[in-house]
């Protein structure tokens, strides 16, 4: 006991043991220097103050790894995955924080052992790499588009001049030539393709809605499943390229997802935003996924999870009543203020 008594002290993560009140019966010394507690203060202080939660974002997940009430008729639940969200400093300043929960017995009682690490830091790396991905993506998106797909516009023009001069001289080159067009003009859409891909929803592509709608209309015509995209704004969108791009790759990753594994013949994408909430919904009408059985290991749903995390908020998966999956992205959106200027990754749709 002395030995782990001295562990307990020592170790850099914060460790902490709630009961079933969510009052904090535990607290090693990380713990309290990483909330900005005095030593010794943070026992019979509730767990709930310390959590920061954006207002109108659903807290399933939260509430299952820290907050949920503890049953004692599951003493022996296995431990959950770990996941990440905002903490509260005393001094109400915030952080970023990994979390690993479990059950555990202390004096005849069931309470939940959490290990909380500041990755403040970590994920501010993470999110500037992934911007520095993204100005990347944008930049070579942008040479593919006006570099390379100009290049190849010339070219096919002026191979038109040549068979236009060849068909005057009766040239049977002038097959040839028409050929080289067509595999020249299928460069050229190969080349807008892959420009597309590499930067969706950019200030000349009309922002997230309208690459969300093309989403649709792409499913449509590769797949022959009946998509439809739907906007209910009753706050007008107000994002960066950058935030924009992680929406829609999340939009994107669960649309594949369902045209691969759901045996659909329907998906419908939703935007939504409210009482300063977006909300980002993929739902389809296939044969829904085994919730006993599924992991929250897969690297789709790693990424779909990061990718709302850099938003400040989460992705959750269920099975719908009436069949199929809903994939929902939540996190927080502000309303445009007096005075801003209309933001690139919220274009709305052209008439």
């Amino acid at each position: 006991r002395e030995t782990q008594a001295r562990m307990f002290e020592l170790l850099h993560e914060g460790v902490v043991v709630i009961d079933v009140n969510n009052m904090i019966r535990m607290a090693n010394p990380a713990f309290e220097h990483m909330f900005g507690l005095a030593p010794g203060t943070a026992v019979n202080t509730s767990i709930d103050d310390l959590i920061s939660q954006a207002p109108g974002l659903r807290r399933d997940r939260l509430d299952q790894q820290l907050l949920a009430p503890v049953s004692a008729s599951q003493p022996d639940a296995p431990t959950l995955a770990p996941m990440e969200f905002r903490c509260r400093r005393r001094d109400g300043s915030t952080f970023d924080a990994a979390c690993v929960a479990t059950l555990t017995h202390l004096d005849g009682a069931t309470h939940r052992l959490a290990v909380i690490t500041d990755v403040t830091e970590r994920r501010q790396l993470e999110r500037e790499i992934l911007e520095i991905a993204g100005r990347e993506q944008l930049r070579i998106g942008s040479d593919l588009h006006d570099g390379l797909g100009q290049d190849l516009t010339g070219v096919a023009l002026m191979l038109r001049s040549v068979v236009a001069q060849l068909r005057k001289e009766n040239s049977t080159a002038r097959t040839d030539v028409e050929d080289i067009i067509s595999l020249v003009n299928g460069a050229i859409e190969s080349t807008r393709a892959m420009a597309r891909g590499l930067a969706p929803v950019g200030a000349d592509r009309g922002g997230l809605i309208a690459g969300l709608q093309s989403m649709a209309v792409r499913g449509m015509e590769r797949y022959g499943v009946r998509a439809h995209f739907n906007t209910s704004l009753k706050e007008p969108l107000t994002l960066d390229d950058g935030a924009a791009t992680h929406l829609y790759r999340i939009a994107q990753e669960a649309f594949t997802n369902a045209i691969r594994h759901g045996r659909v013949t329907q998906v419908t994408i939703e935007l939504a935003t409210a009482e300063g909430t977006l909300t980002l919904s993929v739902q389809d009408n296939g044969r829904g996924f085994d919730e006993r059985n599924a992991s929250n290991n897969g690297l789709g749903l790693k990424l779909m999870r990061y990718r709302a995390q850099m938003l400040g908020g989460d992705v959750t998966i269920a099975n719908d009543r009436a069949g199929g999956v809903i994939v929902r992205c939540t996190c927080p959106h502000r309303a445009p203020l007096a005075g801003d200027v209309a933001p690139r990754g919220g274009f709305p749709l052209k008439d």
